[in-house]
């Protein structure tokens, strides 16, 4: 099973917290940039020939904003290039609140989107001005119910805490909010400042007042407590999901599965026979990717493809420690004798000393599966960091 992502590197306006590949501009070209995505994709899908395709992602960037014309031209190609299918075949795409018309997702569902995420990020109305959102506390509302009303039975929203001058009573409002709309699933992320934008130069400047870590902590576990009340099932660090409802494109990742990136800056993933794998990257600017792609055959080895960006040989050893790391952000953690069928090796064995010591202070737990404990899951990036 393997998954295609689409990026779309268009917005209305780039937000203050972003470092993605993003291009806020009055006049999107649609045609063009659907010509170059469906050209790039004949000339990848051979080194995917044979994958069957569990789930493709229109992500960015804002493809909400992408013609729905054009995505269903895309989502065809795709489709037509990689025939074998799973038998659910998750199709998502990402969109902001007040950008989609109930005659737009009425066209994207007959398009064959079937999954829909919404970045609302937060309802409170100075949150959203921080955050630099386009819209307010009620588009969040009606977006979703257009999105029931145009077929949708599957949506995604995304929210953020950890904000700057957030209280728990206001994420708590937040939490309402989101749960009143009923989604499948729920992304709550806790803000992290990335040094390459406006929030990174205003955090070295002093100028950014974020809650403390141990404030963070509290509104992660709020987080956990007011999901499990509500029936969801928290199955990764961020991710929230109703009963067979988690995100099967995002698994992939966290499983160590193979994808395909389509369109500038995207990125992908293919495994060899060997054990060991290949990551490659396309051009980062738009502008780039038009001018080179046209140029790519599919012809030759990746290192010298004329829009690939970057390009890693992943090793055997390299692949398993990051499968441990990945592994591990998912709340049934990794499967042991699935690992060494894959890998070579149980990873209680290979890794004995670090895991004893992840034991030994309460942050790994050791049965079938190896797996992060109620702490453990609050120091998840540093237990996953101690196996790279």
């Amino acid at each position: 099973m393997f998954g295609v992502y689409v990026h779309f590197p268009y917005c209305r306006k780039r937000c203050p917290y972003c470092d993605f590949a993003t291009h806020a501009r009055e006049r999107i070209p649609h045609e063009r940039y659907a010509d170059a995505v469906v050209h790039e994709l004949g000339a990848r899908r051979g080194l995917y020939a044979g994958r069957a395709l569990r789930s493709v992602y229109f992500g960015g960037g804002t493809p909400g904003l992408w013609q729905p014309d054009c995505v269903e031209r895309v989502l065809r190609a795709i489709l037509a290039a990689f025939p074998e299918h799973h038998p659910s075949l998750e199709l998502t795409l990402e969109a902001n609140p007040g950008e989609l018309p109930l005659e737009q997702l009425v066209a994207l569902r007959q398009a064959g989107i079937n999954r829909l995420s919404l970045g609302v990020q937060s309802l409170e109305p100075k949150h959203l001005v921080t955050l630099g959102r386009l819209h307010g506390a009620v588009e969040p509302v009606s977006a979703t119910a257009n999105a029931r009303a145009a077929g949708f039975d599957n949506l995604s929203l995304d929210l953020m805490f950890g904000l700057p001058g957030q209280t728990l009573a206001e994420l708590d409002r937040d939490l309402d909010g989101m749960l009143e709309m009923g989604p499948e699933h729920l992304s709550i992320y806790n803000l992290t400042v990335e040094e390459r934008t406006p929030f990174g130069a205003m955090q070295r400047a002093g100028t950014l007042k974020l809650p403390d870590s141990n404030v963070c902590a509290d509104m992660f576990e709020r987080v956990r407590e007011r999901m499990s009340a509500a029936g969801y099932e928290h199955y990764e660090i961020s991710n929230y999901a109703k009963p067979g409802r988690r995100a099967a494109h995002n698994s992939l990742y966290w499983n160590g599965g193979e994808y395909l990136g389509l369109g500038s800056s995207s990125h992908s993933h293919l495994r060899s026979p060997d054990g060991s794998s290949q990551r490659f990257s396309t051009v980062r600017s738009v502008d780039d990717y038009f001018d080179k792609v046209p140029a790519v055959s599919g012809d030759g080895p990746l290192i010298h493809d004329p829009i690939v960006a970057t390009h890693e040989i992943i090793t055997p050893d390299a692949a398993e420690r990051e499968a441990l790391w990945l592994g591990l952000r998912l709340l049934d953690g990794v499967e042991r004798k699935a690992h060494a069928r894959r890998h070579g090796m149980d990873p209680v064995e290979r890794h004995a000393s670090e895991v004893a010591r992840l034991v030994k202070e309460g942050l790994l737990d050791v049965g079938e599966r190896l797996s992060l404990t109620q702490r453990g899951v609050l120091f998840a990036d540093e237990v996953g960091a101690r196996f790279l």
